[in-house]
């Protein structure tokens, strides 16, 4: 039977509902995306993979919550990122494992508090390896950083600073199927070693790829993915996104 899940990632909130980053109002985008994707299909898990909030105070979590919560009674999956705090992040957002039919689903903290880049700590580390060698079928690590290089200057400069050493760890576990995250605010799928590295759009505004003129991508619309997690231990995956661009974020590409 397999479990289909939900990534939406790097939401950032803001103090008010009205307010915008980058011309982009991200509650409006978040609502749409969440409209869009549970009109789609009923997910049996939702991964948040980070930069919930830009504002980060517990009444900005907990409109996020009560965002997924409207649409979605099932699991969560959360993981702070860069911009959130521990200490509201972890009074309102805090399971950060799932497990069911046959695959577990563990969360990771890569997160620094006030430094853009990430770091897995070694104690972290240490849980996860524990984690994974009490693993009873497949399994899929949820981050918020990415742990390799994608090609961008800007976000190979803020990857995992030790995601050598992550991905070594993953791949030492015959487990681990694939490790996703958020931060670059733009699709990515690739192998480090045997495990698929995915990532997803954003819910707001998108960063260009590459070595882009402009760090925002005015043409790319908000988006989430689609995993299915199937009973043979294999990943299906998708990226979807809205129909249009957010108004207001053409201006900020300039």
């Amino acid at each position: 039977m397999g479990l289909t899940v939900l990534q939406i990632t790097d939401t950032h909130l803001l103090d008010s509902p009205r307010d915008t980053m980058y011309g982009v109002n991200t509650q409006d985008t978040l609502e749409a995306v969440l409209d869009r994707a549970f009109g789609q299909v009923s997910p049996d898990v939702v991964l948040a993979t980070g930069d919930i909030a830009q504002s980060a105070t517990e009444p900005v979590y907990r409109r996020f919550r009560n965002a997924i919560t409207s649409r979605y009674e099932g699991p969560c999956v959360y993981v702070p990122g860069n911009h959130d705090k521990q200490d509201p992040f972890d009074a309102i957002l805090s399971p950060s494992r799932h497990s069911a039919r046959g695959w577990d689903i563990i969360g990771i903290d890569t997160h620094i508090e006030d430094h853009v880049e990430g770091h897995v700590h070694e104690t972290e580390l240490r849980r996860l390896d524990e984690e994974l060698s009490g693993a009873d079928g497949a399994a899929l690590v949820v981050g918020h950083h990415c742990p390799v290089d994608i090609g961008s200057p800007i976000f190979d400069a803020h990857r995992i600073v030790n995601g050598d050493e992550l991905t070594r760890l993953l791949n030492a576990h015959d487990c681990v199927r694939g490790y996703v995250c958020g931060h670059i605010h733009q699709p990515f799928d690739a192998f480090a070693g045997d495990v698929r590295i995915l990532a997803s759009p954003s819910t707001c505004f998108q960063f260009a790829p590459g070595d882009a003129d402009s760090l925002i991508d005015g043409d790319a619309a908000p988006g989430y993915r689609w995993l299915e997690l199937l009973d043979n231990g294999n990943l299906e995956t998708g990226v979807a996104r809205l129909a249009t661009h957010p108004p207001g974020v053409e201006e900020a590409a300039e």
